[in-house]
């Protein structure tokens, strides 16, 4: 019986374990932005994560859209009445070109999605309820030159496996996940600047 008492005792222990390490990962995770989803017959995803994401996520799984500004005051949106994609831009005629997330944060701003905009003419970066204040100041110095756009996401999409091999499925649950990185900048004969946007709100530069 003593026997059987430490093997309960054992398994209660990884239990116990099990459950705080599996805590410690769903916090760690969707804090960088990772999200879940389980997609349906409909092809609307039920999404699972921290960000308070807007419906259009589950329209596109995207956490931010870029949007490009005209300098005639038009606009070209990634997801208009058709997907748009980078050779749809026109750089000649471009001021400027936004990435906006598709959550918001809690904020007493007016606007509570994040914004990130270059001035295409300045080569310049405004940035809305995120950057740190290090960045906004490398980034809000004007670039001399002609400029060619850099706008491009990479993004990895995989399932969930099974566990301890107990089934033979491969991802029993329909579960996948999905993590993207934005990146928007410019490239001049003597400079590149690459800003990175990851699914968390949190900004960076690509070196």
């Amino acid at each position: 019986m003593e026997t059987v008492n430490k093997k309960i005792d054992g398994f209660l222990k990884i239990r116990r374990q099990s459950l705080y390490d599996l805590e410690k990962a769903i916090e760690g995770i969707y804090e960088m932005g990772v999200r879940f989803f389980v997609p349906t017959a409909g092809g609307v995803p039920e999404i699972s994560c921290a960000q308070n994401l807007l419906p259009r996520f589950e329209f596109t799984l995207e956490d931010f859209e870029w949007k490009a500004i005209y300098e005639d005051g038009t606009e070209l949106d990634q997801y208009g009445k058709e997907q748009s994609h980078f050779g749809n831009i026109d750089q000649s005629k471009l001021a400027k070109l936004q990435y906006i997330s598709n959550f918001e944060i809690l904020t007493q701003n007016p606007e509570k999605r994040l914004i990130i905009t270059l001035d295409f003419k300045k080569g310049t970066f405004d940035f809305w309820n995120c950057g740190e204040q290090g960045l906004r100041a490398e980034l809000t110095k004007p670039c001399e030159g002609k400029k060619k756009l850099i706008l491009f996401k990479r993004k990895r999409e995989d399932f969930t496996v099974s566990v301890a091999g107990k089934t033979k499925e491969v991802n029993p649950t329909g579960e996948r996940f999905t993590y993207t990185r934005y990146y928007l900048g410019y490239e001049t004969k003597d400079k590149k600047v690459i800003v990175v946007i990851y699914p968390n709100g949190k900004v960076g530069l690509e070196k």
